[in-house]
């Protein structure tokens, strides 16, 4: 979307110099009935604002100039936001929702930001980009949750790994938090937050299973990298009026938040607010993950060495059965040229592109690192056949007097299951 400066959402409030004197400043305000307040200037910057009352109060003192009337409000330099940026303003207004100068570069007055204004435009921007917030307005007073989740640390991931793999992240996220809320999930990818609205409560254990699958899923991924901490909230729209509480609840719940750093924590708003704290466990549980992957792989790649390869594709597709998380499977000669087409895992519904006998894949890591010793696990990468994010799984065996690659590409989707799966079967505790 497009960017918008602040003089764009500021109020142009009347002004007058800080000499001015207060019997002449009384007529400025009949010019000007409609304000209640002016802004005062000195050599063209603010100092402050006065009220029409104030000069009401003091003229009978004919000493005073407005300068000395003048109340001081905070300053913001113009500057250019993105849409979604534009709810991070509401911060910077203090408990009482003083208005806040605008200036420019130089500290000249520009105008005057009203909180009222601020929060119509975060409102109307919400409301038009993110689904869950189209319906949040009609369901205040409501027995619904509102749920917002957002990744600590995400920025010196994307410095490290990029845009694309910092996109799988979120994914990995938001597929945790659908399994385990019922109802509307929405990610604001400007914001970096995901949310999700529900007629259903989380239990703190709930909120545990989201971060515990995450941190599994993501030391898996991504075991040499910094850990990510994910942040949340949670707030019953049961007692919420308006937007305007909205926002003040939420940004008072991520001010709390703002302290939290070597921990996932999520805050339930209440009374007494309840705060959920969750922390990585041992990362020699996530190896065992790693160690199931390179067995089951180990068992496909000994049946290939023991069976005619005319029927190798015929075999590949049958171990689908016994390890369903595997996308599909592939052979590589020794040059490195495909000499299976793509088998394809039958269960899958999204789209995936047939690869085909003769592509060349001498240039991808997991064929240069094939080894016949150990099962290679790659990083996680796009995938050309289904332009998702995945891991492909290969080693080099020996066949008659050749030697031959297997690859099996993992998706990140079966990735997520398949954490799952292991800890329900306590694999990961064994």
């Amino acid at each position: 979307m497009k960017e918008i400066e602040l003089s764009q959402l500021a109020t142009g409030v009347p002004y007058m110099d800080f000499k001015t004197g207060i019997k002449e400043a009384l007529k400025t305000f009949e010019e000007h009935s409609l304000y209640d307040f002016m802004v005062v200037l000195k050599e063209g910057k603010p100092v402050g604002i006065v009220s029409r009352l104030e000069l009401i109060k003091a003229q009978h003192r004919d000493y005073l100039t407005v300068g000395d009337l003048a109340k001081p409000l905070m300053k913001l330099r113009n500057s250019s936001l993105k849409p979604e940026q534009i709810p991070s303003l509401l911060d910077f207004f203090n408990s009482q929702k003083n208005p806040i100068f605008l200036v420019d570069k130089g500290g000249h007055y520009m105008g005057v930001l009203f909180y009222h204004v601020v929060m119509h435009y975060a409102s109307l921007y919400k409301e038009t980009a993110i689904p869950v917030f189209q319906k949040l307005s009609s369901l205040f007073a409501q027995d619904y949750y509102f749920y917002c989740f957002y990744i600590r640390g995400i920025k010196d991931f994307r410095d490290a790994y990029g845009a694309e793999k910092t996109e799988g992240i979120y994914k990995i996220l938001i597929e945790d938090i659908k399994d385990h809320i019922e109802g509307d999930v929405s990610f604001s990818k400007g914001e970096g937050e995901v949310y999700a609205l529900s007629k259903t409560k989380l239990s703190e254990r709930d909120v545990r299973n989201i971060y515990e699958e995450f941190h599994k899923e993501f030391s898996l991924l991504y075991a040499e990298a910094k850990l990510l901490h994910v942040h949340g909230y949670c707030i019953p729209l049961k007692e919420v009026k308006t937007f305007e509480e909205f926002f003040r609840i939420s940004s008072e719940l991520k001010n709390r938040l703002k302290g939290m750093q070597e921990l996932s924590f999520f805050i339930f708003y209440q009374e007494v607010p309840v705060i959920v704290a969750c922390e990585y466990k041992a990362k020699e549980l996530i190896p065992k993950i790693k160690e199931k992957i390179k067995g089951d792989f180990e068992k496909v790649v000994e049946h290939l060495k023991r069976t005619e390869k005319d029927l190798w594709e015929f075999v590949l597709y049958d171990f689908f059965k016994e390890f369903p998380y595997f996308e599909l499977f592939y052979v590589i000669s020794e040059s490195g040229i495909q000499v299976s087409n793509n088998i394809i895992n039958p269960r899958i519904r999204y789209p995936i592109k047939t690869g085909k006998k003769g592509a060349d894949r001498s240039g991808k890591e997991y064929f240069k690192k094939a080894n016949p010793e150990e099962v290679y696990i790659s990083p996680i990468y796009i995938s050309q056949a289904t332009d998702d994010f995945c891991i492909t799984v290969s080693k080099k065996f020996q066949y008659g007097q050749k030697s031959y690659v297997l690859a099996g590409d993992i998706n990140y989707k079966e990735i997520h299951r398949l954490v799952r799966t292991y800890a329900e079967e306590g694999i990961l505790n064994r």
